[in-house]
């Protein structure tokens, strides 16, 4: 494997320039610029209480603002991290609204629709309580509509800081309307289920947040599979572990891309193998904010295959490379490069993609 790590440039539109008298960014700047941990933790609880302030006035413009005009990731980052602790986090009894990622591989040759909700979600909640994901006697649960990312997104900052002070009464503000999955070919699609945890004044959380997938993993994708089972369709469902919606988004709009590159890279590969070619991997960055990834073989200008990841604000370039070059390993392909230039999205009116002829 390529033993070069971390070429790729940050395609992302900063304002390194931007004036710091915005009030959120200059006390983001000041967490990353502060000199030890007591002053670092000091704007940091300024950051949050400027927010919190924001947060109950419904004020959403202003930190729209601040994540716009940030002058680098790591701004963008802590600015992020202030919002989410201001909507999560109450210091007393709560209602922790969460959502568990659904990435869903289908493939079939005939167009089909998959089930929009889970019907035994019971059976579901159930298992994810056997499991140590929900405490044993804890009040928190799962709805089994299947939602789409824009339904979810659809709930804002503003939203969630006031459902997150409703308790119970947070259920009934849980987005309702199903999306079922409409497969044609193959395609890798995301999905997510609500819920809601009851986080009681001193007791410790019934949810198990984040963390890797564990033992849960394999009978929640079984269960998943058979209750979204349609004719003639291949499908596995791949849950990611629940998170608070903020970072739920977050999680699964990183993994539906990730598991999508995989598919790819995994099809087009054995194709050039079975065309008796050796594949050559390529990533460049662009600069309309996307990575383009190709598979491709020297002295064939027409069996290349593209893929486009469309970077989002908390993507990390240095582990997205990473991670394809460790695919590209497992894959067995020795032949990967990354661009270590900004290339432009097209040239001569038509997007730019690299193959192993332009090396």
């Amino acid at each position: 494997m390529d033993a070069v790590r971390h070429i790729l440039p940050d395609p992302r539109q900063y304002h390194p320039q931007v004036s710091l008298t915005n009030r959120l960014i200059h006390h983001a700047q000041s967490v990353l610029d502060a000199p030890d941990a007591g002053e670092r933790d000091m704007w940091r609880q300024a950051l949050v209480a400027a927010i919190d302030e924001m947060l109950q006035r419904g004020e959403l413009l202003s930190i729209s603002v601040a994540l716009a005009m940030v002058p680098t990731q790591a701004c963008y980052q802590v600015v992020w991290d202030g919002l989410r602790q201001a909507v999560e986090e109450t210091g007393g009894a709560r209602a922790q609204v969460f959502a568990m990622p659904l990435v869903l591989v289908a493939g079939s040759r005939s167009e089909t629709t998959l089930p929009g909700e889970i019907a035994d979600v019971a059976g579901l909640n159930a298992l994810l309580r056997q499991h140590g994901v929900f405490a044993a006697d804890g009040d928190v649960a799962l709805s089994g509509a299947l939602l789409h990312p824009d339904s979810v997104v659809g709930l804002d900052a503003a939203t969630l800081y006031q459902l997150t002070r409703k308790h119970e009464a947070a259920r009934d503000a849980l987005p309702q309307q199903a999306a079922p999955v409409t497969v044609k070919e193959e395609g890798v699609f995301l999905r997510y289920l609500m819920g809601v945890a009851i986080q009681r004044d001193g007791e410790p959380s019934p949810l198990r947040q984040g963390g890797a997938v564990g033992a849960w993993g394999m009978p929640v994708m079984k269960l998943l599979g058979e209750q979204l089972k349609a004719d003639g369709v291949t499908l596995f469902p791949i849950a990611r572990p629940p998170l608070p919606v903020m970072q739920a988004l977050v999680a699964g709009n990183f993994a539906r891309f990730e598991v999508a590159l995989q598919v790819f890279a995994s099809s087009q590969i054995r194709r050039l193998r079975e065309l008796d070619k050796e594949p050559v991997a390529i990533v460049s960055a662009h600069d309309n904010g996307e990575l383009h990834f190709t598979l491709s073989a020297r002295g064939d200008e027409r069996n290349w295959e593209a893929f486009v990841w469309p970077l989002a604000s908390l993507d990390n370039v240095k582990l997205i490379e990473e991670n394809f070059r460790e695919l590209m390993a497992e894959c067995h392909v020795r032949d990967v490069h990354a661009i270590a230039e900004l290339q432009p999205e097209s040239r001569d009116g038509v997007p730019l993609f690299f193959t192993a002829d332009d090396l």
